[in-house]
């Protein structure tokens, strides 16, 4: 990513912060930012910052692809399988690999509305009991289906399929009929996926959980096929981040990462290399995804006060040497400590970056 300073011999930090300008689809017209709401030193940062002209790409994984220099080709999906599963797993696999997440679908009206795995509390045993019963149908097909995480299961048919589908973070919430795979092999995925939800509907798993007060898992999610792509050599010195998507993609690329910390003055303690940092909070995006506006406005004021706050005294102490807040909304900021010190800057409220 582009950044105002080009000395090498200090730090430069890069906050990615997916849901950060998303709106939850619960909240109403009156937009994501519930009454009270108070993040003072975002709006400040914002205000303060300089918009950077060719951001990274909207979307929670083509943003994140972008960020380790991968775009995503005409009628293809972004591998998001077979990169995640390299994290996942632990093994390299050139083969076609597709997400089949484990989801439930509720029937609205004449919609079938998808809540993914993080309203389903599975289980690695609930995980491994499906897919086997799963496998038993299929694997005279050829398949290969595995669930090495409760929430994340992955699909290697006998060979490529010629379909492009819809990330799960964009279905979540939504009738699901306008996001089924598309393609020259699109029908036969639907009938697939038919077929796997009558499975699922008297799986033994699934009768268990709903006498335990539990959603049934009566579907799987299809998205993200393809194979390992190419990362040329990255700018990142470190990347920072507890995101599945994002740490396979810095383990691929060979750039080290650790999990975040608590906060920015805890970054600057522990990051002792100087040069490019990527940051990754994900936070956010989890409430976003939960429809929950109130969790999402929790996890605003966290990071207010755990990022945004102390980051921007250090940059007016010329502390840092640049900052760039990016988001999965096609929008990004560029700031330095000669920016930060622009006290004119009249604030706004963060609404109106979310309006545009």
């Amino acid at each position: 990513m582009p950044r105002a300073s080009t000395n090498h011999d200090r730090k430069h930090l890069s906050l990615y912060i997916p849901g950060i300008l998303n709106r939850c689809r619960g909240a109403g017209n009156s937009g994501d930012v519930p009454q009270e709401a108070s993040w003072a030193a975002l709006e400040t940062l914002l205000s303060r910052a300089e918009p950077i002209a060719k951001p990274i790409p909207a979307g929670l994984e083509a943003s994140q692809f972008s960020l380790f220099g991968i775009a995503k080709e005409e009628n293809t999906d972004l591998p998001v399988a077979a990169v995640t599963r390299v994290l996942d797993m632990g093994v390299v696999d050139n083969g076609w690999w597709l997400r089949a997440d484990p989801v439930h679908l509720s029937l609205e009206r004449d919609s079938l509305v998808l809540a993914n795995a993080s309203r389903l509390d599975v289980t690695p045993e609930e995980a491994g009991r499906l897919v086997a019963e799963i496998m038993e149908v299929f694997k005279a097909d050829g398949w290969v289906l595995k669930a090495p995480r409760p929430d994340r299961w992955y699909l290697k048919p006998v060979q490529t399929q010629k379909i492009t589908t819809t990330p799960l973070s964009e279905v979540v919430g939504r009738d699901i009929h306008p996001y089924l795979p598309q393609g020259q092999d699109g029908k036969a995925w639907h009938t697939t996926l038919n077929e796997i939800q009558i499975l699922l509907h008297t799986a033994t798993a699934n009768v268990e959980r709903e006498q335990n007060g539990k959603l049934p898992i009566n579907s799987l999610w299809f998205w993200g096929g393809g194979t390992l792509p190419r990362i040329k050599p990255v700018s990142w010195t470190q990347v920072w981040s507890a995101e599945p998507l994002s740490l396979a993609l810095a383990r691929l690329s060979g750039t080290h990462s650790e999990n975040p910390p608590s906060g920015f003055e805890a970054w600057m303690q522990q990051a002792t290399k100087a040069g490019d940092h990527l940051v990754v909070l994900h936070e956010v995006q989890d409430a976003v995804l939960s429809d929950d506006p109130q969790e999402w406005k929790a996890a605003m004021e966290g990071i207010d006060r755990a990022w945004m706050s102390p980051l921007l005294a250090t940059l007016k102490k010329g502390g840092l040497g640049s900052a760039a807040l990016l988001t999965d909304a096609g929008l990004g900021f560029s700031i330095t400590p000669r920016l930060a010190r622009r006290w004119w800057r009249r604030r706004r409220p963060l609404e109106k970056y979310i309006r545009a």
